[in-house]
């Protein structure tokens, strides 16, 4: 997710990821709490700090990277 994020930035210069969103399905086998937590310990103090992660419930078991907010730097 972070790698797709910071390719994301890359192909827009003059911009920073501000948010990534995730669905998950209830059958995904993904407990979102422990997604979050790997998560913000990943971002922490990294280059994509402060990028904030937003999880969607969804159906079944899907598990997709949904979307990357960016603004101007």
């Amino acid at each position: 997710m972070i790698d797709a994020v910071r390719a994301q930035v890359a192909k827009n210069p003059g911009k920073r990821a501000t948010a990534v969103g995730v669905r998950i399905g209830a059958l995904a086998g993904v407990d979102g709490e422990s997604l979050q937590f790997g998560f913000d310990a990943i971002v922490r103090d990294s280059d994509v700090e402060p990028l904030r992660l937003v999880i969607e419930h969804a159906e079944a078991d899907e598990l997709d990277l949904a979307w990357i907010e960016v603004e101007d730097l």
